[in-house]
């Protein structure tokens, strides 16, 4: 399979963003700019086994971050993450008989959730390492791995905590990118020495309080919760807007033409514009909002070179590219990437 056709995963869960969304409007920030970011009621976003394109994710942070004023309001709206946010996944977490099942539960289950986020567990030095790793059409952004990473921080102790074990699992957190002039809000928030500038976000955990025994283990809830996430997956109905933002992401470098999406799908043109408006987006909408997204991740990429982006983000030429990034963000794509920390 040519890189260009390998399957990234584009799409999350949408009940997720909840905690954030609720932070939002506990904030003041309205209803209907939350219903206009995703174009979706939020009656919409609450419905069990909603899933939307990762570029929402990327939307709405953006959003939150700018309405708020708040450079960390992603550490700040998971503080009721793991309280307020009931799904299968936290309560399978919460069932399991070890942190080390919980985790392995985690692991699988975890991309259906969050889409650009990967878990991964290795054991080294007495300790477990739990890495999130990017792995989907877009990178998850700073905003989100924050939320993830309190949401599961909260979950580790939590468990610990309804067994009545009060040490901490958590014996440090590894961080991506530069360590901010003052971290005090993440040291608050994580509860866990930090070490900055790491090339993934990693939980390191106390391997003997990982394989420890919690409470009294109930296997047949255990696996009736498996068995409904596994349904779950299997009977996740997909949409147009779910096939044409999974077109877009794998077709890019090639243009990603309105054409060819309908012409394999053996629709109209007007049949699949109408069907996509049904959902609220024109296709040049979700081809814009792609790129804009993906350009900032592939500019975080010191290796690549503008010519390169261009041609990933299925621009004819580096001008067409730079009129798109100055509409998005107000400059040039030199620009941005010379304004980078570090």
């Amino acid at each position: 399979m040519s890189a260009s056709h390998v399957e990234l995963p584009n799409a999350f869960y949408a009940p997720t963003l909840l905690p954030a969304i609720e932070e939002l409007l506990s904030r003041g920030v309205g209803a209907q700019a939350l219903e206009a970011c995703f174009r979706r009621s939020l009656l919409e976003l609450r419905t069990p086994l909603v899933r939307v394109p990762l570029f929402l994710s990327r939307r709405f942070w953006a959003l939150a971050e700018e309405a708020s004023g708040d450079p960390a309001i992603g550490l700040q709206a998971a503080r009721h993450f793991a309280s307020s946010l009931t799904n299968g996944l936290t309560y399978l977490f919460d069932v399991a008989p070890t942190l080390e099942s919980a985790c392995a539960h985690f692991a699988e289950y975890f991309p259906y959730f969050n889409g650009s986020l990967c878990v991964e567990l290795h054991r080294r030095d007495g300790r477990v390492m739990l890495s999130l790793r990017e792995r989907g059409a877009l990178r998850s952004g700073r905003q989100s791995r924050e939320y993830t990473v309190v949401g599961i921080c909260s979950l580790l102790r939590r468990k610990l905590l309804a067994s009545g074990i009060t040490q901490d699992p958590l014996l440090s957190i590894d961080l991506p990118g530069a360590a901010p002039v003052n971290d005090e809000r993440y040291v608050q928030a994580l509860r866990a020495p930090l070490r900055w500038g790491a090339p993934d976000l990693v939980l390191h955990l106390d391997a003997a309080l990982f394989g420890r025994v919690l409470a009294p283990h109930n296997a047949m809830l255990e696996g009736t919760l498996v068995g409904l996430l596994d349904q779950a997956r299997a009977q996740t109905q997909r949409t147009l807007l779910d096939d044409a933002a999974d077109y877009i992401a794998r077709e890019l470098p090639g243009g990603a033409s309105f054409q060819s999406f309908c012409e394999g799908r053996h629709l109209t043109e007007r049949t699949a514009a109408r069907r996509l408006l049904s959902h609220g987006w024109r296709y040049s909408e979700l081809l814009d909002e792609q790129r804009r997204y993906l350009a900032v991740d592939l500019l975080e990429d010191a290796r690549l070179g503008l010519a390169q982006i261009t041609d990933q983000l299925g621009y004819g030429d580096l001008q067409s590219f730079s009129r798109a990034f100055s509409r998005w963000y107000g400059t040039s794509p030199g620009a941005w990437r010379d304004a980078l920390p570090g």
